[in-house]
């Protein structure tokens, strides 16, 4: 592994490797304290969706699990986001929508996460979500173990090398219906971005890691 990779580890989708680990999750969601019920959040005029920043070390590199989403997707067809997706009238959390989201994308089971914390949320704008980020570890021989993108809605899964993403970001302008909004925007190699929602979540996800000496709590 070249020392000045960004994209360590990708897993692309395959239709006929999706097994029955990946449907109904068993075993319960990991617990983390202050996270807010649904039926607290008062986002009537905002569709609701939560993601999971999936935190591994491989090599002793800190990554960040992300996917590449399926150009048939209806929105953000084709762009990098992390695993996660709207709420379903099940979820009592936005954590068990990340958790549940997450395996049905990934195959991931929800008690192969350790979370450490919950990110402000965050709003994609072109598709009118409110998203609430969650960030977790995850052992990197798990992710091996059970990672299987689901062809219908993931091109592919990969991790990217947290220390070397360009900080600050890129910055750019962008504008949706009546308000200017600065967005940053992170290359990970020759042909992918990280941008939108997903690169303002990210950024204040570094922001906080260079605070805490570019430690995530227990990895």
């Amino acid at each position: 592994m070249d020392n000045g990779e960004i994209i360590l580890q990708e897993w692309p989708s395959i239709a006929d490797e999706r097994g029955k680990e990946a449907g109904s999750v068993s075993g319960g969601f990991p617990h983390l304290d202050g996270v807010p019920c649904w039926r607290d959040l008062k986002d009537e005029k905002r569709r609701q969706s939560a993601v999971i920043l999936g935190c591994t070390k491989i090599e002793g590199r800190l990554s960040v699990l992300c996917v590449k989403r399926s150009t048939c997707m209806r929105r953000h067809a084709g762009q990098l986001a992390f695993p996660g997706g709207a709420r379903e009238p099940e979820d009592k959390t936005p954590l068990e929508t990340a958790l549940r989201e997450c395996h049905e994308e990934l195959g991931i089971p929800p008690g192969k996460f350790s979370m450490e914390g919950m990110l402000p949320r965050e709003y994609a704008y072109s598709s009118d979500f409110v998203i609430y980020p969650f960030f977790a570890q995850v052992d990197f021989d798990e992710i091996r173990r059970y990672i299987r993108p689901d062809p219908v809605e993931l091109e592919s899964a990969f991790l990217v090398c947290i220390d070397r993403l360009r900080m600050p970001p890129e910055l750019f302008w962008g504008r949706s219906e009546d308000r200017t909004f600065m967005y940053p925007v992170f290359r990970t190699d020759g042909k992918r971005v990280i941008w939108g929602a997903t690169a303002r979540i990210l950024w204040r996800f570094l922001r906080g890691l260079k605070k805490q000496n570019g430690v995530v709590p227990c990895l």
